[in-house]
């Protein structure tokens, strides 16, 4: 892996905060914060940037599937010393259920085909909600998606991929956890497996069947470096890895090509 001065990342990142949300004509930022690394991270640089009295942070718990990661995102905000009227926490059940009835989906199906539907409806109400509560308060929502999510498509399209700035989107996932532990990011937050919150008990590498560690030495040589497999195998990764992070790779590739867009049409001549 790439060898990041992560203090002077965190000063880049901050500026890159404070520039676009001042170019684009605004002054408050809103920030959905799950407890997790992501969110975090993306908070703290956020009120490095503005201020703590320009930034939102909003709460989207299910039920009391999240209540120790709500725990743990209000621990952060503690630390933040964001203000408590700066910090709102929606319960989502009852818009998620609501959809969920009306297609004969329950939260309580084990079939995964089933889990990852009701996951996604999970993640396009929290866009949802984000972005009207960024409207009510004239903000910009800053996003949380690092480079591995990105590159493993592992986000749901019109959900969680949704914002209006990423200060993390170049950052492997490992590198997130370095610049969240220069940011002084609570402890709980940065020992605790990552999870998206999609259903209960999720954990990201439970899905993936790879660590983030693995998958960031693979992303990196194949997108970065531009390697074969071959070329990542002989470098040292286990063949079995870099298989199942191509696999995985391949297998979402289309959600970086959407929407396809039909060509111009023929014209007359």
């Amino acid at each position: 892996m790439r060898n990041l001065n992560i203090p002077k990342t965190a000063i880049e990142l901050t500026r890159f905060i404070k520039t676009t949300v001042s170019t684009a004509g605004f002054q408050h930022i809103v920030v959905a914060v799950s407890g997790g690394v992501d969110s975090a991270t993306s908070i703290s640089l956020a009120t490095k940037a503005l201020g703590k009295e320009n930034v939102y942070a909003l709460l989207l718990p299910y039920n009391n599937w999240h209540d120790t990661h709500m725990a743990h995102a209000r621990l952060l905000l503690q630390q933040l010393q964001i203000p408590d009227s700066h910090i709102t926490e929606v319960d989502i059940a009852p818009m998620v259920d609501s959809f969920s009835s009306h297609l004969q989906l329950t939260t309580y199906n084990p079939q995964p085909a089933h889990k990852v539907r009701i996951g996604n409806i999970m993640a396009r109400v929290r866009m949802i909600v984000l972005f009207d509560f960024a409207k009510k308060l004239n903000a910009l929502v800053c996003g949380t998606e690092n480079k591995s999510e990105h590159y493993l498509g592992y986000f749901t399209r019109f959900g969680d991929e949704a914002s209006d700035l990423e200060p993390l989107r170049n950052l492997y996932k490992t590198e997130v956890y370095e610049l969240a532990k220069y940011l002084h990011v609570p402890e709980e937050i940065l020992t605790k497996a990552p999870t998206a919150g999609l259903w209960s008990g999720q954990t990201d590498e439970g899905q993936f069947g790879f660590s983030y560690k693995d998958a960031d030495e693979v992303l990196y040589q194949l997108y970065d470096l531009k390697k074969s497999e071959a070329e990542i195998v002989a470098s040292g990764v286990s063949n079995e890895i870099v298989a199942k992070v191509k696999k995985w790779v391949d297998s979402v590739s289309f959600k970086h090509h959407l929407p396809y867009v039909a060509p111009e049409p023929a014209s007359l001549t």
